[in-house]
């Protein structure tokens, strides 16, 4: 049977329209904790101290982690490129010695209740000491760490004879654009809720991708594990404009805290 030219009738509108998706924010396990990022202010600067005594001793915080509790876990790979040279430029799941954005996660709370996270998190005092930023791609490159510049690679790409090209064109316009900071704004934000069944030994993560097969394997393979105990499932999304297509942090810490801490583990990114 051919659908060209026919209406086809759409089979998931049916929960949504009757208010039953189940988008991130909707799931829960019993006994869950819940998940605060700790994020850099600053868009670069040498991570100088964290102290996490205080969130520590709030009532309900199970624990807190820097980048010192997860430096077994390897940074996250680049997903569509295969530049030679951009090892050192990848992810860590927490900032390791710099920052680089803000926004950057440096630390992270868990505790029995969203709010107490967040009031945790508040808690955890960072120092860090300002390096010089970049913020125009027609300026020289800066240092990405000692030895590695915000530079890492040069691509260029052409087909045919350019240069004939242009001058035997009629008419060359030139001109000199400026892309600002961007990003896709879903109206459901990111989320990630992992759990650990240690009788199957299976790994369960819940949310939002656009890849959960590539998702899946990169978390199989940073902790260690077998891509047949991972599994990803993932529900109803609220949107996506490209930034469910990659694998973040904060899919990575959910799951190494289900496995470390043997409870559940909830996140949801807030517009702030």
């Amino acid at each position: 049977m051919s659908f060209v030219g026919r209406s086809v009738t759409r089979l998931e509108d049916r929960p949504l329209v009757m208010g039953r998706g189940a988008f991130a924010a909707d799931i829960t396990f019993p006994h869950i904790l819940h998940m605060r990022v700790v994020r850099s202010d600053h868009a670069h600067g040498r991570i100088v101290s964290i102290d996490a005594t205080a969130a520590l001793a709030l009532p309900g915080v199970t624990a807190v982690w820097t980048s010192a509790d997860v430096a077994e876990i390897p940074p996250i790979d680049f997903r569509l490129s295969r530049i030679e040279g951009l090892a050192p430029y990848r992810q860590p799941i927490l900032a390791r010695e710099r920052v680089r954005y803000v926004g950057e996660p440096v630390a992270v709370v868990f505790a029995s209740d969203p709010y107490v996270a967040e009031d945790a998190a508040e808690l955890v005092a960072t120092e860090i000491e300002d390096l010089p930023i970049v913020l125009d791609a027609s300026t020289a490159p800066g240092e990405f760490e000692p030895g590695h510049s915000t530079e890492p690679a040069i691509v260029e790409k052409s087909y045919g004879d350019v240069a004939a090209a242009f001058r035997n064109a009629p008419v060359v316009v030139e001109l000199d654009l400026s892309v600002g900071r961007h990003s896709g704004v879903p109206l459901e934000t990111r989320g990630a809720i992992a759990s650990y069944d240690a009788a199957r030994d299976l790994l369960e993560l819940y949310g939002a991708a656009k890849v959960p097969h590539w998702n899946r394997d990169n978390i199989a393979r940073m902790l260690r594990r077998s891509p047949s105990s991972v599994h990803l499932v993932e529900g109803h999304v609220g949107g996506g404009f490209g930034i469910r297509g990659e694998l973040y942090p904060e899919d990575v810490l959910v799951c190494l805290a289900a496995l470390r801490l043997g409870r559940p583990v909830k996140w949801l990114e807030d517009r702030r």
